[in-house]
């Protein structure tokens, strides 16, 4: 399921429902409340890198390190030198930004700083205006949120510490604001953040440890509405088949009497028996496959391959009688019968010739 993303200053424009559910969302939070320390990687074992880089931040944090909340970042390895990122933001940051989705009806499942919101180039630093500050994003992983003066001071420091001077992106809408020297090269635009369709990196989330976001157990209340809705409905449906199921006979039935009313007035006179005419129908159906088998027997087999000889031989047929398996024909007039041209597969055939009539034998052969 796609996560509904927007600003967590933007809670307010969202319709809040009555009841106790809470929509889950992902929300930007504010970068300037967020600080990111990149440091060389510990020597001791990674499961202790959660107890030790907190120590190893003090110095440059303002907080104390109890009231600070870490979320270490994927190492870095650069050359033979291990670093990792590590994210830095006030625990009672994080209680307020968790209070005020909550008054929102919002769980949130991510928190992420708003300046990864800034499409990230290789080679390009991007700059955008969001409510008097500017979101900087240098890198894939790198970017911070600072008033104007500090941004163009730090802008100025990442374009000197380039190998290769970066393009310069600026998004803000009086262009004025722009320093002489920046303003050259830079592209300048005066769009905005869209927070719902910009892509939220849940790498990045701020929800983890003490503050990752618990699973509520599901609630029995609306278990049971839900399975009562599904029982209203099973029996709902049931009840308009059984109505629609009689609405259909009685169709059926009207239209049986339309039939044969129709049927009446069409064909007068005494009507036949659904009874009568369904017996008929199957009396005639047995007679028909009866004549099917009889077509198929060995005698009419032989019959009708020796009727295209007799009928080019223009012989009178006297008599055809049958023997079980053996058939006898006289014929007259078979003066033009070639009986040695006959052949027809499973019979043997032999003829006599008694004064003017022809005896033909048909007798069938067993085949081995």
């Amino acid at each position: 399921m796609t996560l509904s993303v927007d600003h967590i200053h933007h809670l307010d424009r969202h319709l809040v429902t009555v009841g106790n559910e809470s929509k889950s969302m992902a929300l930007w939070v504010p970068s300037e409340r967020v600080t990111v320390h990149r440091i060389d990687a510990p020597t001791a074992p990674q499961r202790k890198w959660s107890e030790l880089i907190p120590w190893i931040l003090e110095d440059r944090l303002l907080q104390p390190v109890e009231d600070m909340h870490f979320v270490i970042g994927a190492v870095i390895t650069a050359g033979d030198k291990k670093q990792i990122d590590v994210t830095a933001v006030s625990k009672q940051d994080m209680r307020e930004w968790l209070r005020i989705a909550a008054n929102a009806q919002v769980s949130p499942a991510a928190l992420v700083a708003d300046y990864f919101a800034v499409p990230a180039e290789e080679g390009r630093i991007s700059m955008v205006w969001r409510e008097g500050l500017f979101l900087v994003r240098d890198s894939v992983g790198g970017g911070f949120a600072a008033a104007p003066t500090l941004a163009w001071s730090r802008v100025r420091r990442l374009i000197d510490a380039a190998d290769s001077a970066p393009r310069l992106s600026i998004s803000l809408p009086d262009a004025a604001l722009i320093p002489e020297d920046l303003r050259g090269e830079a592209d300048i635009n005066a769009n905005d953040i869209d927070w719902p369709l910009s892509e939220l990196p849940l790498s990045a989330n701020l929800l983890m440890g003490e503050f990752s976001p618990s699973v509520k157990p599901a609630n029995r209340g609306s278990w049971l509405s839900s399975a009562a809705l599904l029982v209203l409905v099973v029996v709902l449906g049931f009840g308009y088949l059984q109505v629609a199921n009689a609405k259909l006979e009685e169709t059926v039935a009207q239209l049986e009497k339309q039939v044969s009313s129709g049927f009446g007035n069409v064909f007068p006179g005494k009507r036949a028996k659904p009874e009568t005419v369904r017996a008929n129908g199957e009396l005639l159906l047995a007679n028909l496959f009866k004549q099917r088998a009889s077509a198929s027997a060995p005698a009419m087999r032989a019959l009708t391959a020796l009727d295209p000889f007799m009928s080019a031989c223009d012989c009178d047929l006297v008599s055809l009688s049958t023997n079980g398996s053996k058939i006898q024909l006289e014929v007259k007039n078979a003066n033009k019968l070639q009986l040695a041209k006959i052949n027809i597969s499973g019979f043997k055939i032999s003829s006599q010739q008694i004064g003017e009539i022809t005896r033909i034998d048909l007798e069938e052969v067993s085949q081995s």
